[in-house]
C-alpha cells in the first residue's frame, strides 16, 4: 500500500492490453520522435549490469521538449529463468512520474508494455520504409514477441497474408493457426528462404547468434524489421545485406553498440555515416524513408 502517492496507478498486464491497442501506441511514439528531432539532449539513456545467469538493464527518459514525465524502465533478464524456476525471462517495471511536481504517476508490469513498444516502434518505422500498400509478409521468430508485432503492423498495412518460421516447427504451426484469419492468413513456411520469398515486410524477433538473413536471400524491395539482435551477441542480419539496404535506425549510437550494425561495422561492411535515418528525422518529416 502507498496511500501517500496519491493518485498512483497500478497496471497490470490485462490493463496495457486493454488500454493500448497499436493504433494510440504508434500514434504516441510518432509524436514522441518528432519532439525528439528538435530536443536531442532528451535522448534515452541506458546503464547495464552483468549478474550471474544474466544481466540487468536500466533505461530511463524525459518526454522530449516539454519534459513533463519521467520514465524507467528496470527489466531483470537471466535467459535460463523458465527452465531453472518456470519463471519468465525478463522481467521488470516502468515507473512513470510527473517530472514538474515529482509525483510517481504510474508503475507499470514491463513484459506486456516492452511487447507493446517494441512492435509498434517498428511498425512505425514500417510506416515509413515499406511499401505503402504492403500486403504480404514474414515473421521469423514466433516466440511471445511475434503476436504483437503482428498485431502491430496489421494497424498500418493491409495484410493479406503473413508467413511464419520458427526453428521449433510446432511453435510455427501453433502460432499460425492462432492468428490466421479471414482477412489475413497466417501460414508456417519450412525455411526462412520459404518465409521471407516475394514478401513485402519481414520481421525477425529471435535470439539468434549468427544471421538468419544471409547475404545469398533475395530481399530486394522488403522492409526487414530487424528486433531481435538487441545486444553485440546477437545478430540476425548478415552484414554483406546490411551494405545493401537503406538503414533506418531509432537511436544511431545504441544500434551501433550492439546487434546488427554493430556487427555489419565491426565486419567493415558498412560505416556508420551511411546510416540513412533515425526516427526522430522520419517523425519530423526531414527525411524520408523509402524514395
Amino acid at each position: 500500500m502507498l496511500p501517500s502517492l496519491g493518485r498512483l496507478c497500478c497496471c497490470r498486464a490485462t490493463d496495457l492490453r486493454r488500454l493500448l491497442n497499436p493504433e494510440v501506441v504508434i500514434e504516441a511514439l510518432r509524436e514522441a520522435y518528432a519532439a525528439l528531432a528538435d530536443n536531442r539532449g532528451d535522448q534515452g539513456r541506458s546503464v547495464g549490469f552483468t549478474i550471474e545467469g544474466g544481466s540487468i538493464h536500466v533505461k530511463s527518459g524525459l518526454l522530449p521538449g516539454s519534459h513533463l514525465a519521467f520514465a524507467s524502465k528496470v527489466n531483470v533478464n537471466l535467459p535460463d529463468n523458465w527452465k531453472l524456476r518456470q519463471l519468465p525471462t525478463i522481467q521488470g517495471v516502468v515507473v512513470v512520474s510527473d517530472a514538474k511536481d515529482g509525483r510517481p504517476l504510474a508503475i507499470m508490469e514491463s513484459i506486456t508494455l516492452t511487447g507493446i513498444r517494441t512492435a509498434a516502434t517498428a511498425a512505425l518505422a514500417a510506416g515509413y520504409g515499406a511499401r505503402k500498400h504492403s500486403k504480404r509478409a514474414a515473421i521469423i521468430g514466433c516466440g511471445a514477441q511475434a503476436k504483437y508485432q503482428l498485431e502491430a503492423v496489421k494497424a498500418v498495412f493491409p495484410l493479406e497474408t503473413v508467413r511464419v518460421f520458427d526453428i521449433d516447427g510446432a511453435r510455427a504451426e501453433a502460432f499460425a493457426r492462432a492468428n490466421s484469419t479471414s482477412k489475413c492468413s497466417a501460414t508456417p513456411a519450412p525455411s526462412v528462404r520459404e518465409a521471407v520469398r516475394d514478401v513485402d515486410i519481414c520481421i525477425t524477433c529471435t535470439t539468434s547468434k549468427s544471421p538468419i538473413l544471409t547475404d545469398d536471400l533475395d530481399l530486394r524491395g522488403c522492409f526487414v524489421a530487424a528486433i531481435g539482435a538487441d545486444n553485440p551477441e546477437k545478430h540476425e542480419i548478415a552484414p554483406a545485406l546490411m551494405r545493401r539496404a537503406r538503414i533506418l535506425v531509432d537511436d544511431i549510437e545504441a544500434c551501433a553498440s550492439g546487434g546488427d550494425l554493430n556487427h555489419a561495422l565491426r565486419a567493415g561492411a558498412m560505416s556508420k555515416d551511411q546510416v540513412h535515418a533515425e526516427l526522430a528525422d522520419l517523425a519530423a518529416g526531414r527525411k524520408l524513408g523509402r524514395m
